[in-house]
Parts: structure tokens; C-alpha cells; sequence
């Protein structure tokens, strides 16, 4: 997947040679002929990328102080920062990001469109399966493949800490204010001290006791098992459970609890804990597909502790933001169930820290609407969380919900609970 190739002039090649085999004074000489620092070689790559690639430090300070840019792009919409955490090169991330490049969130140049050969797909070359046949049609399956392939001819899309892969890189992005929610599931269960290679220690009868969800009774409920313990330790998904304890009913008996989810969110405390909430498994075809409305409390060292909520008191979520602020933790969006989303509200909740209690913080002013998937800041000197990016939902010309990108900034003053949208 790439951009059409273009020529790159024999002036180029060598100045990346030098960038990548040279001495320090050699790229020094070359640098005063007047080069162009930022021109594209092979595969878009630039001469910054080049450094990052040698892991060269000197190479890169030179490149930046004479006017390389570190927003620039190669053909698959990876800046230089990207390029740094693809090399597990924290000396380049922890320089870069000490000039306030871009991690992810504004693009500083629009996203190129990538090429890629969907033959396979235009053939009708597809066999559905046999699992997928009793919850949707033949139509609705492509559909949900096209969709899946549409989102693919944007890449660069998603906030570099995604792509982190080690504990050192990704304490840098957190350094910087990104939300750890975005870190891939391999780093989290990395900082969360959860093996990759956990057997079921729970009993069948375990299983057949806690294996379907269920919502708390009291706000909070403490709702520790075997069965999810071992869910959460061993990370597997549903299907594999299942395939343990050789359920086979899976569309007769209902969904099997489950901790490999998307859209939930994780917080580091200052005590070294991690609060993990919500987030859904699978999608909506899938016997196990469910949204959930949990807390886990994570000591950082493997022990684990489960609370469950009555959905009246908090709702099923998921893609939502959790901030920080003192001894709470601020819910804020979610994308949840279709028959949830409002156009004219913004869910926001409250965790109390002390005590595990969920509450629902009333909001007034210039709402943003049914919104997910976005990022939030804590801004401790005025006392606001800045809410930006994602997708909410809003009513079309006919009259239909529609879920499009957010585009707007907004800002929920804590002191009044007022929201503001930013001009």
C-alpha cells in the first residue's frame, strides 16, 4: 500500500547515502551546497527519517537546527516521530518530542490517499462464513469489508502512542499528555504486570457460574471470580473460553464475559494503580458482541479487582475519554447501544476515587453533542477539560442520525459544569 512511485534524482540518493553511511562532517559539507534538507526519497522518506533509521542522534540535531521538518510525511503518512517509535529509538522520540511535533492529533499536512490493490474484493472473490450467516446478509458482511478497506486509504490516522512498543517510548508519550487508553493492548498488558502465557485456573463450574455478564446491584458491587479473573489475567477473547469449556451453544445461551474489548479506557494513578473502564467486545454480529459498564482496578503488579454498576446508575460504554482531576475520574462521550445516543446530550459521569462511586454530573451550555472517540485534556490552571476530535452523532437533512467526524473544540469548566465551544 503506497503511493504511485515517483523518480528520485541521483542528488537525492546520494544525500541520503551520506545521511545514512557518511561521517557527521561529511553531511556538515554536504548541508552547506545547498541541498534540499526535506526532499523525498525512497518511499517519500526524507532525510530526517533516514537519521532515525541509523539511530544517529548527532545526524538528526543537525538535520533539525538546519531546517528539516519533522512534520513532513513519507508515502504512508509517517512523520519522523512515527518513524522514531517504528525503530524503538527513544533518544529520537524523547528529542522530538521536546520540540513539540505533532503526535498524532493535528496533522500539520492533509493525509495523502494510499494506493492498494482491492482486486480481491471487486472479484467478488469472497466466501462468508457459516457463523456469520445467522445474524446478517451476504450484502451487509461486503459492506462492513468495504467499509474496513475505505478506512485503510487514509493511513496515519491513529495517535502515534498506538504504535509504541516498548515501556520506555511509551512513558514518553505519557510525559507528553497522551491518554494511555491509546497505547496498543500488548503495551497495556505489558504495564499492567499481565502475562501472555496464563492458563485457565477456574473450574468448569466456575465457568458455568460467572460466565454470562451481568450488571452490579449496588453502586458499587464488588464482583470478583475465578471466571473473569482469568479472563483478565489470560486476555484470550470469548471464543477461546468457549472453546475451553466446550460451550458450543454460542447462539443459543447469550454472550460469555469477556475482557478483550475496544473502546475502553485506562487510567494510571499517582499510587502506581491503573483504572480500566467499560469498552466493548466484538462487533454487533457476534454472539459475544456487548458493551460493558465495569471498573477494574489494576495494582500494577498483577492483582486485580472487579466492580460492577446497575445500568441505570451507569450506563453501558464505551470509546468514551477519562481524565484525571484530583480524586475523580471524569467520563466523558461514549458511543454505546444505537437506542443510547441523544443528539442533544453529552454524557458525563463522575468516579469517585475514595470510594468506586459512579455518579452522573448534570452539564449545561454549548454541548458537543453524542460524542466518542476523542481526546480530552485536563487543564489544571483554569480548571477545564479541552475535548477534541472523534465523531458524534447529529441529525441529517432527512432527518436521520448520523455519526460524522467532530471538527469542533469545546471545554466542560468544571467550577460551573458549563460547557463552552471554543471559536
Amino acid at each position: 500500500m503506497s503511493e504511485p512511485k515517483k523518480e528520485v534524482s541521483p542528488e537525492i540518493v546520494h544525500f541520503h547515502q551520506v545521511v545514512k553511511d557518511g561521517s557527521l562532517q561529511d553531511l556538515q559539507q554536504l548541508l552547506k551546497s545547498g541541498i534540499d534538507i526535506n526532499a523525498p526519497g525512497h518511499n517519500g522518506e526524507n532525510a530526517l527519517m533516514v537519521a532515525i533509521a541509523g539511530k544517529n542522534s548527532e545526524k538528526l540535531k543537525l538535520l533539525l537546527e538546519q531546517g528539516a521538518d519533522p512534520e513532513q510525511t513519507d508515502n504512508s503518512n509517517a512523520t519522523a516521530l512515527r518513524h522514531a517509535v517504528y525503530q524503538e529509538y527513544a533518544d529520537g522520540v524523547r528529542l522530538l518530542l521536546k520540540r513539540g511535533v505533532d503526535r498524532g492529533y493535528h496533522p500539520k499536512y492533509p493525509l495523502k490517499t494510499i494506493e492498494y490493490d482491492a482486486s480481491w474484493f471487486e472479484a467478488g472473490d469472497l466466501t462468508m462464513p457459516e457463523e456469520i450467516k445467522e445474524v446478517m446478509t451476504e450484502e451487509e458482511w461486503k459492506q462492513s469489508i468495504k467499509e474496513t478497506l475505505d478506512s485503510a486509504a487514509a493511513l496515519g490516522m491513529e495517535p502515534i502512542i498506538a504504535d509504541a512498543s516498548n515501556v520506555e517510548i511509551l512513558n514518553l508519550f505519557l510525559e507528553a499528555g497522551d491518554d494511555l487508553s491509546r497505547a496498543s493492548p500488548e503495551m497495556k498488558r505489558l504495564l499492567l504486570k499481565l502475562g501472555d502465557e496464563e492458563k485457565f485456573q477456574a473450574t468448569l463450574k466456575d465457568y458455568q457460574t460467572h460466565k454470562s455478564p451481568r450488571f452490579g446491584t449496588r453502586n458499587p458491587e464488588r464482583m470478583d471470580n475465578p471466571f473473569w479473573k482469568d479472563m483478565i489475567r489470560i486476555g484470550c477473547n470469548a471464543y477461546i473460553a468457549r472453546e475451553h469449556f466446550k460451550d458450543t451453544d454460542a447462539f443459543q445461551n447469550g454472550a460469555v464475559w469477556c475482557y478483550d474489548r475496544f473502546g475502553s479506557s485506562l487510567t494510571p494513578l499517582k499510587d502506581g494503580r491503573f483504572v480500566q473502564i467499560g469498552g466493548e467486545h466484538e462487533d454487533y454480529y457476534d454472539p459475544d458482541f456487548l458493551i460493558y459498564n465495569d471498573v477494574v482496578i489494576h495494582d500494577g503488579k498483577g492483582g486485580i479487582q472487579i466492580y460492577g454498576y446497575p445500568k441505570e446508575v451507569f450506563p453501558p460504554t464505551d470509546f468514551h475519554s477519562a481524565t484525571l482531576v484530583a480524586d475523580a475520574i471524569y467520563l466523558i462521550g461514549c458511543l454505546g447501544y444505537p437506542e443510547q445516543r441523544a443528539d442533544d446530550q453529552t454524557p458525563v459521569y463522575r468516579l469517585k476515587l475514595n470510594s468506586w462511586e459512579i455518579e452522573a454530573v448534570k452539564t449545561t451550555g454549548e454541548l458537543p453533542n453524542w460524542l466518542y472517540n476523542h481526546h480530552a485534556r485536563y487543564e489544571p490552571t483554569r480548571n477545564v477539560i479541552h475535548v477534541e476530535g472523534g465523531e458524534r452523532q447529529i441529525t441529517n437533512q432527512q432527518g436521520e442520525p448520523e455519526l460524522v467526524p467532530n471538527k469542533e473544540e469545546f471545554e466542560l469548566d468544571l467550577s460551573t459544569l458549563q460547557w463552552r465551544k471554543l471559536k
